[in-house]
């Protein structure tokens, strides 16, 4: 694991149980403050702390099964092989609770409001539900919205989290209908995006691969992505944030203006401030095929 200071510089640190608090004593911490600068023979520590070389042994082998520092490598010393050992982490934590602790790494930035909802005391607080990648739905078809890889790793700023992370629509049940979801991919793709279609600010009009605003009354198509940000049909208490486009391409724009342009999505839909709907248009700029560049609509 690793600490963080108030500054945000991050440090190496060793979770100690409380099975091994006895292997702590003060010669035992010159000692892996000594390897903490790098690695070293037994005969060199002792030398340095003025200790006997078997005392040294003595404090290496309880430190080795406390998991406090480890072997390196052998290497030829007058005459003999040594072993050279290394202190495992900067620094030491005891943990005395751990109910609620979660393991992953720290997360201390402050996140985007269209995040909020979804992370609470720097966990996140939700599912991500994806398509499936085979034949499914009325639709038969395969999902592959690869640019949600991108949007975890914008989460990963900051939230931690615990497995799963996320789900297929295939999988979803009652129970996880009932939490905070993070919705991915279009309707034919998503039978989750397909269910609260008709209860979306921006929906899909399944008949001619559009998309319309109930808000401006407007409809778009082509390389098209949403940012929907609502109340979840399924529970009072909980959010939906559909990340959604006409094709993978408009579901790629969206999760770049998430990414990239999340102070834009704060302000509610550019005719309803009380909104958050957000209509995006991806552009390819570079020519290669993947959209790297957006434009909000609405």
């Amino acid at each position: 694991m690793r600490l963080v200071d108030d500054g945000g510089k991050e440090i190496g640190c060793k979770l100690l149980e409380r099975s091994g608090i006895a292997a702590i004593s003060e010669e035992r911490l010159r000692i892996l403050a000594v390897l903490a600068k790098g690695p070293g023979y037994p005969s060199e520590i002792a030398r340095e702390l003025g200790m006997p070389v078997q005392t040294v042994y003595y404090h290496i082998r309880l430190l080795e099964k406390a998991g406090l520092l480890e072997f390196s490598d052998y290497a030829e010393r007058n005459g003999a092989v040594a072993k050279r050992y290394i202190c495992k982490s900067e620094s030491i934590a005891l943990l005395i609770n751990k109910e609620g602790w979660r393991r992953g790494s720290i997360a201390t930035a402050t996140p985007p409001g269209i995040l909020k909802p979804f992370i609470r005391d720097g966990h996140f607080d939700g599912m991500i539900v994806v398509g499936s990648p085979d034949p499914h739905g009325r639709y038969r078809a395969r999902a592959s919205e690869l640019g949600m890889l991108e949007f975890t790793m914008f989460l990963g700023r900051y939230s931690t989290f615990e497995l799963p992370l996320y789900a297929l629509d295939t999988q979803l049940r009652a129970e996880h209908r009932k939490m905070n979801l993070i919705l991915a991919g279009g309707p034919k793709v998503n039978t989750a995006v397909e269910e609260i279609n008709s209860v979306l600010p921006v929906r899909f009009n399944m008949d001619n691969s559009e998309i319309t605003s109930t808000i401006s009354g407007k409809s778009y198509n082509g390389n098209i992505g949403i940012v929907e940000l609502v109340q979840s049909p399924y529970a009072s208490s909980s959010k939906m944030l559909v990340i959604s486009g006409l094709n993978q391409h408009g579901t790629r724009a969206a999760v770049i203006a998430i990414v990239e342009e999340s102070a834009l999505l704060e302000p509610g839909n550019l005719h309803d401030p009380k909104k958050m709907a957000k209509v995006i248009e991806g552009f390819d700029e570079d020519g290669d095929g993947i959209v790297d560049a957006v434009e909000i609509k609405e």
